[in-house]
């Protein structure tokens, strides 16, 4: 606080010369909250002595609500996202009555056909009564928002304007954080422009998506989603921002919210590899394989050669105990990259689970060649070591 001791402000009573000492925090007093001592001495503020205090003071107070808002911010956030976990929860049900596969048919008997076929005859009147729902709530949801934002006064905002000059420094700042983050992976000398850029102009919404992308390649994942959600408040559309918050919650585990924020993205740029790739690994967390294995090929659609993905789907068609696929699929993408080290583990575990000790044995031995001290291969390695000896 002693830093703003020698704060100046001229008092806002025009008649007076001298500068603000005090403030006011009643809240209920209607004078000027800063005032001076001829203000002091003429009376104003006489009734509630005991919620005057010095001017730096002031400088606590801003700080103090400052975290007080992102507090309710955050549980604001918390709320929708709940929100939309129930209704991602929802349209996941909708789906799973509904939409029968001619494979799923096949491995019913009568009276199950006879169960399902009486509720998708129904499927239209569910529909109309879904649709109405969820229409009205939703309305209903707006409304009320829009009421708050109006009697909150929120539309009338203009404390103050940042002028051109900030604007230039807040992007000089923004460029040299961006080079940092992009071509020169120095994520944490790129936060510390990027803050520059924000300390002057905090609604630099570009500023606000880089640092979070930053802090995501820091693996500061939670911090990294809150710089996302400040930089959707501002524009809840930017494709960036929701394609960083999603693959932070992917990272988190988080998978259900991921794939809430993922769908976002892709409703903005449905051919965006690493969004698809997000989804689908998130799908595979999830332990919805045959899914994840749909979106992992939409990804291998556009790019071929996309490791992650080919290990994606390897992984779950795996799980599937599909072991022929997905042994293909393993070694489509160890013929781009033969250290490709996800591929190598995958591989090893699908020779391993169907008893091929002496093959996976190779395929741990490269993997811990490349990374020597990984415990899951050496695990698996010995497994296969033990299974030999009893033969």
């Amino acid at each position: 606080m002693n830093q703003y001791n020698d704060l100046i402000i001229k008092c806002p009573n025009p008649e007076h010369p001298n500068n603000v000492k005090l403030v006011c925090f009643d809240e209920s007093c209607k004078a000027d909250r800063l005032y001076c001592m001829q203000c002091s001495r003429n009376g104003i503020h006489f009734s509630h002595p005991q919620h005057q205090y010095q001017l730096p003071n002031l400088f606590d107070h801003f700080e103090k609500i400052e975290k007080e808002c992102d507090d309710l911010i955050n549980r604001l956030s918390r709320q929708i996202d709940l929100v939309q976990q129930s209704f991602y929860q929802l349209i996941g049900g909708i789906k799973t009555k509904y939409v029968i596969s001619k494979e799923q048919v096949l491995n019913l008997n009568s009276k199950q056909i006879n169960s399902i076929l009486a509720e998708t005859i129904q499927f239209k009147s569910f529909r109309s009564t879904i649709e109405i729902q969820i229409q009205k709530s939703s309305n209903e949801l707006q409304d009320q928002i829009q009421k708050l934002y109006q009697d909150l006064g929120l539309n009338y905002l203009n404390y103050y304007q940042v002028n051109d000059s900030d604007i230039k420094k807040s992007e000089e700042f923004y460029q040299k954080g961006y080079k940092l983050y992009w071509y020169d992976h120095k994520y944490e000398e790129a936060i510390t422009m990027l803050d520059q850029a924000l300390s002057v102009n905090s609604k630099h919404q570009l500023a606000l998506w880089c640092k979070a992308e930053s802090l995501k390649m820091l693996d500061q994942y939670n911090e990294a989603i809150v710089w996302a959600d400040k930089a959707l408040h501002i524009d809840p559309k930017h494709f960036n921002s929701l394609y960083t918050k999603a693959e932070s919650l992917r990272m988190l585990e988080q998978y259900n919210e991921a794939i809430i924020w993922v769908d976002k993205a892709l409703q903005i740029d449905p051919k965006h590899t690493n969004s698809l790739f997000t989804k689908s690994s998130s799908l595979r967390g999830l332990g919805q394989y045959n899914e994840a294995i749909t979106w992992a090929d939409k990804v291998l659609q556009i790019d071929s050669k996309h490791f992650n993905s080919l290990s994606t789907k390897s992984t779950s068609l795996r799980m599937l105990k599909n072991y022929d696929e997905a042994l293909a699929v393993i070694e489509q993408s160890l013929q781009i990259n033969p250290n490709h080290l996800d591929s190598l583990w995958s591989k090893g575990k699908c020779l391993q689970d169907q008893n091929q000790y002496q093959e996976a044995l190779i395929c741990y031995d490269k993997a811990l060649k490349i990374k020597e001290n990984h415990q899951w291969t050496k695990d698996r390695r010995n497994e296969c070591l033990e299974a030999l000896k009893k033969k």
